[in-house]
């Protein structure tokens, strides 16, 4: 048998929810998106509102539909549920390093 070289080598499965994440989103994102920042608004509400906003390298926003950013900022916080959400002021996934930081106020 010959092997397959249409197809794309398979890659390792990712170690840890960051660098499964960052193949989910990086599928639904725009390429240039860097970071992706997830904001609870409203927290102590019975339903929060998530607000995901995604930026370029040099800080300027990318356009992401609003049923896709939604879905993106569960996956985040599903993904990353020690993070305290309720008690912060968002948090940033970087895409490239597969890491969540707190933002700054």
């Amino acid at each position: 048998m010959s092997p397959d070289t249409g197809s794309k080598p398979t890659s390792a499965i990712a170690a840890g929810p960051g660098e499964r994440l960052v193949q989910q989103l990086t599928h639904l994102l725009p390429a240039e998106a860097a970071v992706v920042r997830v904001r609870l608004l409203g927290p102590h509400t019975l339903w929060p509102h998530l607000r995901l906003t995604a930026v370029t390298e040099c800080g300027h926003a990318v356009r992401v539909p609003r049923a896709k950013a939604l879905t993106m900022a569960r996956w985040i916080i599903r993904s990353f549920p020690h993070a305290g959400w309720a008690d912060t002021d968002g948090h940033a996934f970087d895409l490239r390093t597969a890491q969540l930081r707190g933002l700054s106020a």
